[in-house]
């Protein structure tokens, strides 16, 4: 005798194949009328939507263009919209075009909606080449030595946490740099206290500028005449208790003031280079993106381009009215 065929699921003594029993969930049926908004969405039909040119240079504009042929069935009360996603959301006609230029390389989405269906009509990527571009790299020695100058900056000999005599550490990693700060605090004799803060930063290229974001700070309180007088457990408790203050004070203002004055003089150096890079340059170079790391800052910097003529408000449904996502 040939033997049965048996179910996924089944077990013995069970209906084989039964999801009443073998524990299988059913979708829910479609609802009749998100149903027809997809019938109605699936009546359209894509003709065009691409860039040009593409890929773009990186300061460079692009065209995007699309024509939809939108669905002919008329549903009451039901309004279908042409959306594009890339730069944010837009509400767009069902054909017409749009400048672009994002700061990367961007993936442009064109759909049709309705207020219970979604149909993605097609995709485009704007790509960027960089062959007009160039490398100008920075020294890392004179960068640390920025970022040490920041740090004094911030704890003068005159304030109450002061700079020990140990060495500011700078170390560095990709786009990113941890700070090792040796503080003191003068007080009375019970409360003499060293501490070492770390902090983290991260530097980032946004749209052709340098930002400095605070991170992280990690503090170790440790103490001298203190730790003879009082029990080990009582100056560990103390010293908990410090390093979490500490910890909440340069999260809520040294580190983030830090950050902003390191961005400050960065950003100062950057366009000092820039000027001295640009004499006699037509068009002028600007900086686009940065590689920091232990060894050197590598800045990529590219031509600028004229922006593209403004749109002809004579033809609305195409080129008129429609504002770009990105400027």
């Amino acid at each position: 005798m040939a033997n049965r065929p048996r179910f996924p699921g089944g077990t013995f003594g069970n209906r084989l194949g039964d999801p009443a029993l073998d524990g299988e969930v059913l979708p829910p049926p479609i609802d009749p009328e998100r149903f027809r908004h997809i019938q109605l969405l699936n009546e359209a039909v894509l003709v065009n939507f691409a860039a040009s040119p593409n890929p773009r240079t990186p300061w460079g504009w692009s065209t995007l263009a699309w024509d939809v042929t939108m669905p002919t069935t008329f549903l009451p009360g039901v309004h279908v919209e042409a959306v594009l996603f890339g730069e944010g959301e837009q509400i767009v006609p069902a054909q017409g075009t749009r400048p672009a230029r994002p700061y990367n390389e961007t993936t442009y989405t064109l759909s049709l909606r309705t207020p219970l269906a979604v149909r993605m009509m097609g995709q485009v990527t704007l790509g960027i080449d960089f062959g007009a571009c160039q490398e100008l790299p920075q020294r890392i020695d004179e960068i640390t030595e920025n970022i040490r100058q920041e740090v004094r900056r911030a704890f003068p000999s005159s304030g109450k946490a002061t700079l020990r005599d140990s060495e500011i550490g700078v170390d560095f990693g990709i786009n990113s740099f941890v700070i090792d700060i040796p503080l003191k605090v003068d007080g009375p004799a019970l409360f003499n206290a060293e501490i070492d803060v770390t902090l983290g930063f991260q530097v980032l290229p946004v749209d052709g500028t340098v930002v400095a974001r605070y991170s992280f700070a990690r503090t170790k309180v440790s103490f001298g005449v203190l730790a003879g007088i009082v029990s080990v457990g009582c100056t560990v408790a103390v010293a908990t208790a410090l390093e979490e203050a500490c910890n909440g004070f340069f999260d809520g203002y040294i580190g983030p003031r830090i950050a902003q004055d390191i961005g400050n003089r960065l950003r100062a150096d950057m366009a000092a280079a820039m000027d001295a890079f640009n004499r006699g340059r037509s068009p002028p170079f600007k900086m686009h993106d940065f590689s920091l790391t232990a060894f050197n800052l590598l800045v990529r910097v590219c031509p600028v381009s004229a922006p593209p003529p403004p749109p002809d408000p004579n033809r609305p449904g195409r080129d008129g009215g429609l504002e770009p996502l990105h400027s």
